[in-house]
């Protein structure tokens, strides 16, 4: 059992012998037989009904058998359990179309979630997923200082969701004061583990926060550049960051970013449980933002399956 502020999220029934079955439930699915881990569950719950995580579970298994009311019924029963979605029980309603997507993001979620994978981080995006969002911002930023026939620098840089810092890598020697934030405080230690040449810290200013929260705290057109490396797949509705990162830049500041897209409208939840926006969504925000975009254009960032994902990659200029 974990706590955060008034709520309490149940990866226990606190039971031993009912969290055994929950593990053979979870094993049933896994090999394809959600019926037996409905049966195991109902058992389970019946009695443990405080058991949050074995509803996130039979919403699963409800969903494969194709029961999408009973799945959701079950993931709403995990948002009143634990009303700060330690399982991620919004996105899964967004993906089966239960809940407006642009109400999905589920900030504890993404902040366990990355927090386990820290330390594998690195690897498992460089060389599983073929993550390249970092060289692709970059060379998008040095095409549009180009065009616009301006220096390739930026006294001040926001690296939005920086992770363990790959962005930070990217941009460090284009870059004067270089701050990062990071839900996961296991992200930021690593980030803060990583030096430039010269043996000092990659980042000049390291927190743990959400985009928007750490966006809120800065000055008034205090950044050159905003720069966010595929971490808006991890929000649905982003007019608050697009909001705050427009009023921190300088005028003729950049907003560089990567999202998933998709070739219908607005927002939507995929089944990798990672937002995807409508490249005409986008534009509608950021002009509602007061930035105007000046590259748009397809770019996949990763691959899910050894095919790559969808994906814009996007640079907008505060005038």
């Amino acid at each position: 059992m974990s706590e955060t502020g008034q709520t309490t999220h149940h990866s226990s029934s606190g039971d031993p012998m009912l969290d055994r079955r929950y593990a053979w439930a979870e094993a049933a699915l896994k090999e394809g037989d959600a019926q037996a881990a409905v049966e195991i569950l109902d058992q389970t719950l019946a009695g443990a009904y405080h058991f949050t995580a074995a509803w996130h579970l039979y919403g699963l298994a409800k969903e494969a058998l194709g029961h999408r009311e009973d799945a959701a019924t079950a993931w709403r029963q995990c948002l009143d359990l634990d009303p700060n979605d330690h399982f991620g029980a919004r996105l899964d309603l967004a993906r089966i179309g239960a809940m407006p997507a642009e109400e999905a993001t589920s900030e504890n979620f993404s902040g366990a979630l990355f927090d386990g994978y820290a330390e594998r981080f690195d690897s498992h995006l460089t060389q599983t997923l073929h993550y390249n969002a970092p060289a692709l911002l970059k060379d998008a930023l040095r095409r549009c200082c180009d065009n616009a026939a301006r220096p390739f620098r930026f006294d001040t840089v926001y690296d939005l969701g920086c992770g363990t810092g790959l962005m930070g890598q990217a941009i460090r020697a284009e870059s004067g004061f270089l701050a990062g934030c990071d839900l996961s405080p296991r992200m930021i230690a690593r980030a803060q583990a990583k030096t430039r040449e010269d043996g000092a810290p990659l980042y000049d200013k390291l927190a743990v926060a959400g985009l928007t929260a750490f966006l809120a705290s800065r000055p008034d057109q205090s950044a050159d550049l905003v720069i966010a490396a595929d971490v808006f797949v991890y929000l649905g509705e982003l007019a608050p960051s697009f909001a705050q990162s427009a009023r921190v830049l300088t005028t003729g500041g950049l907003f560089a970013f990567t999202v998933q897209s998709h070739a219908g409208e607005g927002v939507v939840v995929g089944d990798d449980r990672r937002f995807a926006h409508a490249e005409g969504w986008l534009r509608e925000r950021l002009g509602e933002a007061g930035l105007t975009p000046l590259l748009v254009e397809p770019a996949s960032t990763r691959q899910d399956r050894g095919v790559p994902v969808p994906g814009l990659l996007v640079v907008a200029e505060r005038r």
